[in-house]
């Protein structure tokens, strides 16, 4: 029987394990390479019909790009900073960049993948939505 109150998935990415553990998965092609957050049924890049099989992703990677957002949703605090990653394995992530100074960001920047609540929200079992976000390296929080 399944446990009804282990976290879940808050996004597509992420997966979660029976233990609880979390991690973000990708897909890779066995023919050219190409990563993907998304399952498919053949290459994007290489049109292989062969699917992307699927991986575990690092946690490490260096910022591509970013926003510095001062107008949201209510509720939800400003300024943030939106960031696109690319993870050292090759994916692309969009991301909350936590715990920086829009006056240090820089393009190419290492940043560690933090994988934990979501926000806060619960299903109707009690149970928790795994996300994740980006912080500078060595400024893990």
């Amino acid at each position: 029987m399944e446990n009804s109150t282990l976290a879940k998935p808050g996004t597509k990415v992420v997966r979660v394990g029976p233990d609880g553990s979390a991690w973000i998965e990708g897909y890779r092609c066995q023919a050219c390479g190409a990563v993907v957050t998304v399952a498919t049924m053949a290459c994007r890049s290489c049109t292989s019909r062969t699917p992307p099989a699927a991986f575990r992703a690092t946690d490490h990677g260096k910022l591509f790009s970013w926003a510095v957002v001062h107008r949201s949703y209510p509720g939800i605090a400003v300024p943030f900073v939106s960031a696109i990653v690319d993870l050292d394995d090759g994916l692309s992530l969009k991301g909350t960049l936590r715990n920086v100074e829009a006056n240090a960001l820089r393009s190419g920047m290492p940043v560690v993948v933090v994988l934990d609540d979501a926000g806060g929200t619960h299903d109707k079992h009690g149970a928790s939505y795994v996300g994740f976000h980006f912080v500078p390296e060595g400024a893990h929080a």
